[in-house]
């Protein structure tokens, strides 16, 4: 088995045969980063207690820092790029995914006209109330991971009616991601006993506002948006630096390198309400569906 080293420490330097086949420098060091989520908190600054790290990318996935080691089906245990201690984090696989989706796919959008399509589906989302109309989206269309872990479970559209609009599919989409990460952040308290109240955003989704504005409520959090684009790619630099000596630490590095946040979108209390009892009718809908789900799953599988 190989040895195991800290991130941020050097693991030994680049060869003369590696040189040769890269260009990359004969002796450079290799330091020890880690994967993209962890690297994604230190790269967003968040490796402190109450705030966590979402990467709204094609997963959303969403983690916070512990010193503490904890294990729950709520959240992956991973070892934080940091100085000590944790990631918990949470996974759903159909992230800005089913946006690309639904643009794709149901409305036929070509990709020139995308930026257009999307702006306008926006503006009829925001038309939409809580709940969509009465339409709720399981957004299992790649399966569930946290809580569930069920490589079978599949999307659900639940409540069309004749009156729904596409701007209540759209929103039903977003809510279904931010109502499954509710849920999944809730296990993890229960789990933990740690409660969050800040929320870092990254990746494609964050520039909607309305999607963070929609998280902020459905979790009753601050989530704030973060202006780096590449915060994964950033922590593993902030490793590097601190192996190459630029930093005494991986915290100093973390809070010398990060970015600045863009913009803080707080829950309002009456919103927040309202998806509360949402999450509650959305908790009941994947227990009733789950062995159905799985049947048909079985049933498409043998179809010829």
């Amino acid at each position: 088995m190989p040895d195991l080293v800290h991130p941020g420490d050097v693991m030994g330097h680049v060869t003369a045969e590696a040189a040769d086949a890269t260009g990359l420098p004969e002796g450079l060091p290799i330091v020890a980063g880690g994967g993209d989520g962890q690297c994604a908190a230190t790269g967003t600054g968040t490796v402190e207690p109450g705030i966590a790290y979402m990467n709204l990318g094609t997963a959303l996935v969403a983690g916070c820092y512990s010193k503490d080691y904890a294990h729950s089906q709520a959240f992956r245990t991973e070892i934080a790029v940091s100085d000590d201690g944790y990631i918990y984090e949470t996974l759903l696989k159909a992230g800005t995914f089913l946006i690309d989706w639904m643009t794709e796919q149901m409305a036929r959008v070509k990709k020139e006209d995308q930026v257009a399509f999307l702006t306008a589906l926006e503006a009829e989302a925001r038309q939409s109330p809580i709940g969509a109309g009465g339409l709720v989206v399981l957004p299992y269309w790649q399966g569930s991971m946290t809580p569930n872990w069920d490589s079978e479970a599949r999307g659900v559209m639940a409540g069309l009616s004749g009156s729904t609009t596409t701007g209540d599919m759209y929103r039903a989409l977003l809510e279904g991601m931010a109502l499954d990460t509710a849920q999944a952040f809730e296990k993890a308290r229960e789990a933990t006993g740690r409660r969050l109240n800040r929320v870092v955003a990254i990746g494609g989704g964050s520039s909607s506002d309305l999607f963070l504005s929609i998280l902020a409520d459905a979790l009753n959090v601050e989530v704030m948006r973060a202006d780096v684009p590449e915060a994964s790619s950033l922590g593993a630099a902030m490793a590097a630096a601190k192996g190459a000596g630029w930093y005494p630490s991986l915290s100093e590095a973390s809070l010398a390198m990060k970015g600045k946040i863009a913009k803080t979108v707080k829950p309002d209390s009456a919103r927040a309400e309202r998806y509360r009892e949402l999450r509650a009718l959305y908790a009941r809908l994947w227990p009733m569906l789950s062995d159905w789900n799985a049947d048909l799953r079985h049933f498409a599988m043998r179809t010829p």
